[in-house]
């Protein structure tokens, strides 16, 4: 948003007031306005604004946390919520990932620097969600965390969602492959492997020293009408979890 003055006499100064809205920044930003005249030598005039813009309540080292691997290897995180205007209480903190995740809030310097502590309870499975930490500070009532889980249990799988297929109509088509693996090093075997075998073809190759297993897919393009692409899931059980049914995306492409 800008506001100027129209009229500059000759040898005059005239003053451009812009301002710029910054919710949602953070760092430092650079923003750009043009004015345009009717002076010959200067028709353009190009201005640049740069400054660093300094959150309200900063959360360091970012306002997210990621969990990913084995659940019983995880360990927790933690973010520091830091007052940079004046001083702020959090009040409580809710979630909406039920016992997926647990929290604490830790008074680093009271009224102005908290630590946030949050540990993965799941077991297995994906998941995102937020907590969020509601504040006293009239500028900011409330602080985001988005937290997400990407949590292997006994079983591994990697990845767990496969494209296969022609990818463009110059290309051959092209094969994927997915390792099967026990995340607490034991021997184990496949006990139930099915998938769509109009769609798709699984090789299962045993890995050394009954490791795990790597299964190689490749496509069935005859049954994908050409410019498609069609979804079939493969699902997988073993005697590691015999009671958990495992699934995997397989995306079959025909361009």
């Amino acid at each position: 948003m800008s506001d100027f003055d129209r009229a500059v006499p000759p040898g005059g100064e005239g003053v451009i007031t812009l301002k710029v809205d910054l919710r949602g920044y953070h760092g430092r930003v650079a923003k750009g306005a043009t004015v345009f005249t009717n002076d010959p030598k200067s028709p353009r005039l190009a201005l640049l604004i740069k400054g660093t813009v300094r959150p309200v309540i900063e959360v360091k080292p970012v306002p997210s946390v990621v969990f990913r691997g084995v659940a019983k290897a995880l360990t927790e995180q933690s973010l520091d919520l830091i007052s940079r205007s004046g001083p702020f209480h959090i009040q409580k903190v809710e979630t909406d990932l039920g016992d997926r995740v647990e929290f604490r809030l830790e008074t680093v310097t009271e009224g102005t620097h908290y630590r946030l502590v949050v540990a993965n309870r799941a077991s297995s499975g994906n998941y995102q969600g937020m907590l969020t930490c509601f504040t006293d500070h009239p500028q900011k009532p409330k602080i985001q965390v988005r937290v997400t889980g990407v949590i292997e249990g006994v079983i591994g799988i990697r990845p767990t969602n496969v494209l296969v297929g022609r990818l463009n109509a110059q290309s051959p088509p092209r094969s994927g492959s997915i390792l099967i693996v026990n995340n607490e090093d034991r021997p184990f075997r496949i006990t139930q492997l099915t998938f769509d075998d109009r769609l798709l073809s699984i090789r299962q190759q045993p890995l050394p020293e009954g490791q795990g297993y790597t299964l190689q897919v490749e496509p069935k393009l005859e049954h994908v009408p050409k410019g498609t692409q069609q979804h079939a899931t493969l699902t997988l059980a073993t005697d590691a979890e015999p009671d958990r049914r495992h699934q995997i995306d397989v995306f079959v492409v025909n361009r």
